[in-house]
């Protein structure tokens, strides 16, 4: 059995929708803050933002 015999097509998977969610949350999440990172944003800024809590002075 050669490796494209492995390969199947594509199959569906039952998700919960709170699971579905979490998961599309999180990758939105992580792609905001790469693009904070790529944009030089500073630290503090980011950090508010992932957290949701401003930060004093």
């Amino acid at each position: 059995m050669g490796f494209i015999d492995a390969i199947g097509p594509e199959e569906r998977l039952n998700i919960k929708y709170s699971d579905f969610y979490a998961l599309v949350k999180q990758a939105t999440e992580a792609e905001l803050m790469m693009n904070a990172i790529n944009c030089d944003v500073p630290h503090k800024y980011i950090r508010e933002t992932m957290s949701g809590i401003k930060e004093s002075e």
